[in-house]
Formats: C-alpha cells, sequence, structure tokens
C-alpha cells in the first residue's frame, strides 16, 4: 500500500467514525517538505471545532503508524463552496449544482469549457445540462471541475 492509500484509509476511518465524509486527500512535496491536505464534509457542513478534532485524531494516527519519510504538515479543513470534483461520488454529491468543467478535447461547440448544472453522475459520466442542452461527460475526457457558488 502506498502512503496516499495509507493516509486516505486513516483518514476514511477518522471521518466515518464522526459521520462525515471523506472528500479527498492531496499529498505535495517530499522527505523533510511534505504537506498532506485532508478535506472532510458533513451533511450539515463542518465548524472549526470538528476539523480541529479530526485533525488532531488523524496526526495521532499518523505518529503511530509513520507512513510519511521525514517531516510532514498536516491540513485539514473542509472542501469549501467552491470544491473541485475528482472521483464520481464527487459528481454524484453535485447533483443539481452549477459547475465548471474543462475537457480534454472539445465536447460541444469550439470551447474545452462547459458551464452547466450536473443532472446525474454514474460511474462512467456525468449529465450537464449546459447552453440548454444535455452533454454527457465521460470522466476520463475531463480535466478539472469545480462547483461554482451563486452569490446572490
Amino acid at each position: 500500500m502506498g502512503v496516499l492509500e495509507e493516509v486516505s484509509d486513516l483518514a476514511e476511518a477518522v471521518t466515518r467514525r464522526r459521520s462525515l465524509r471523506l472528500w479527498d486527500v492531496e499529498m505535495s512535496g517530499s522527505g523533510g517538505g511534505t504537506v498532506v491536505r485532508v478535506f472532510v464534509d458533513g451533511d450539515e457542513g463542518v465548524d472549526l471545532d470538528t476539523v480541529a478534532e479530526v485533525s488532531e485524531e488523524i496526526s495521532r494516527g499518523l505518529d503511530l503508524r509513520d507512513p510519511i519519510d521525514g517531516r510532514y504538515t498536516l491540513e485539514v479543513s473542509s472542501p469549501g463552496l467552491e470544491r473541485t470534483l475528482k472521483r464520481p461520488e464527487h459528481f454524484s454529491a453535485s447533483v443539481g449544482k452549477q459547475v465548471v468543467v474543462k475537457t480534454k478535447q472539445r465536447l460541444v461547440g469550439d470551447s474545452h469549457r462547459l458551464d452547466g448544472t450536473v443532472v446525474d453522475a454514474d460511474e462512467a459520466s456525468v449529465k450537464l445540462l449546459a447552453d440548454d442542452q444535455e452533454v454527457d461527460v465521460p470522466y476520463d475526457a475531463i480535466k478539472s471541475a469545480r462547483t461554482v457558488f451563486d452569490w446572490n
């Protein structure tokens, strides 16, 4: 098992015990400068106290397991209002929400960018309503995607 998978397994166990969802785990750097970012969410969001408690518990688990060589910095937070969408479950959780999807190839018109609403998502693709038409976007065609918060 790789380091990212081990950290993800630990974070998943901690969040599940607290009836939260693990949104994502990212790691950057290496050795003496590794940064571990853990994003957690709940049905009602997460408050700072919850984030601090989750961070403390994950930190203790990482100290016990010691999967990361050298020093690391642990950052735990909410995925935010405008969150990155990477996995099918991210898109499923975003049905009805506004998104921006950048694709590897043009799927509609001359643009690699689709602005629309998530209509449906399954294991293979996400269906968007963009420019009054439904567009089926396979996950392997997506370069990046995120939700867009409507500030009005």
